[in-house]
């Protein structure tokens, strides 16, 4: 059974690998482009607007595709799992229709609030990629759990092609940073279109009150939760931008690019597993195989983390002008950040397998406000390095709490000796990577 499991996993994880870090990785791969065209201070712009999407796009997910993973994975027969995912679809729809109606009439001035100067067309066209995001995410994630890595991986390109091709065109005419919103709003609409046409056919519209009420019952959590973890994933950036202005963050906001990689380069198991791993623990032998595949995960985090720690600097050197290359001295630091985070995410089974999700929610909570905290104290005193010392606390704490609880509620028999020896590996290598 394991390695029928195997193959099913490589087969899918390469188009899924190749579709995520080609449709997320966008900003890497342009990296020398952007950085061409673009001053640190238009780049520092860009990063807060990053920053606001990033904390924008969980407000409006809403937690949905986590609910649906659940929902779908834990439902028997196909008919209930359309019905979850067309309603799921449904309340995508509602906020996009909303959530376009406030950025319409408040872009002007939810821009005065934000750091650096910020215009309200670039706003407009950013919450127009925001508005759709939901009508994206729940279809792909409907793609992922109906294994049509195929298709996934053609909508995924046309997205790519469309917004390289028109960023690329609009930057050499001098548009700056918003050709970059502009291609990203005008190839999400029209994806967004793609994939809802085509879940739509297959699972239709549904409305239940009652079933709603149970996806949003147990969504709002996570939503809270996702929302507090802000200050983890970029109130840093905010800081550091309001503090000493955007321009000083560009160099951050360079190494956090590359510290991202390896969320990339995982997804291609995370998208497969995620919404297997539910189904999985309903069967036989079904603790074992979930603590194998989670560990093993964790193992593929570590050694992807600890390349990029070798390679990174150099890529650095290679692919921007000089004035980035401070990145490199950061880079380490931010990995350990990105690497805590990818060890919660796996190992955290026990914590959503309940009806409720207040668990996860309370964990982000009590994560999210120490590390909160140690970025409003820190920050003013010693600039990046208390930032940096800010994020890892916390996402220590995030990651030991959600070990803890999950183990508490669901225990596996994770087998930890393999992990501890590649956390050691990565490190050397690291270590490797930031000599000159």
């Amino acid at each position: 059974m394991n390695i029928s499991r195997y193959k099913n996993l490589l087969n899918q994880s390469a188009l899924y690998g190749l579709s995520i870090f080609l449709m997320k990785g966008i900003s890497l791969l342009m990296l020398p482009v952007y950085t061409h065209y673009l001053t640190p201070e238009d780049y520092g712009r860009l990063e807060v607007l990053v920053v606001f999407s990033n904390v924008v796009s969980i407000i409006l997910g809403f937690g949905l595709v986590e609910a649906l993973y659940r929902f779908v994975g834990l439902a028997d027969g196909i008919e209930k799992k359309q019905r979850h995912a067309a309603e799921c679809l449904f309340i995508a729809g509602i906020i996009a229709i909303l959530s376009y109606a406030f950025f319409h009439f408040y872009s002007k001035d939810l821009a005065l609030f934000l750091p650096g100067i910020i215009t309200e067309n670039e706003l407009y066209l950013l919450g127009i990629a925001l508005c759709v995001g939901g009508l994206i995410n729940i279809p792909l994630a409907w793609l992922r759990i109906t294994d049509r890595a195929g298709l996934f991986f053609c909508i995924s390109m046309l997205k790519v092609v469309l917004q390289v091709t028109l960023t690329f065109y609009w930057l050499v005419n001098g548009w700056g940073i918003t050709s970059i919103l502009a291609a990203g709003a005008v190839s999400a609409v029209i994806v967004a279109l793609i994939l809802s046409v085509i879940q739509l056919k297959e699972t239709k519209i549904s409305f239940s009150l009652q079933q709603m009420s149970n996806i949003l019952s147990y969504a709002g959590p996570i939503f809270i939760g996702g929302v507090a973890t802000f200050t983890l994933s970029g109130m840093d950036r905010w800081l550091l931008a309001d503090h000493f202005g955007a321009t000083e963050i560009a160099t951050y906001a360079i190494a956090i690019k590359f510290a991202l990689v390896p969320t990339l380069l995982i997804q291609p198991f995370t998208l497969w597993w995620f919404p297997k791993r539910f189904s999985l623990l309903k069967e036989h032998n079904g603790k074992v195989l979930n603590a194998h595949f989670a560990v093993l995960g964790a193992i593929i985090s570590v050694l992807i983390c600890g390349v990029i720690g070798l390679l990174g600097p150099v890529l650095i050197q290679w692919l921007t002008p000089v004035s980035y290359h401070a990145a490199i001295g950061i880079l380490p630091w931010l990995l350990l950040c990105t690497l805590l985070k990818m060890l919660a995410d796996l190992l955290n089974l026990g914590c959503f397998v309940e009806k409720s999700s207040k668990v996860q929610m309370n964990i982000n909570l009590v994560a999210s406000g120490f590390g909160g905290l140690l970025l409003i104290i820190l920050v003013p005193l010693f600039m990046i390095k208390g930032a940096l010392a800010a994020l890892i606390i916390a996402n220590a704490i995030r990651m030991a709490l959600f070990y803890y609880f999950s183990q508490r509620q669901v225990y596996l028999p994770y087998k930890l000796g393999y992990l501890f020896s590649a956390i050691s590996a990565a490190f050397v290598v690291t270590c490797i990577g930031q000599i000159n």
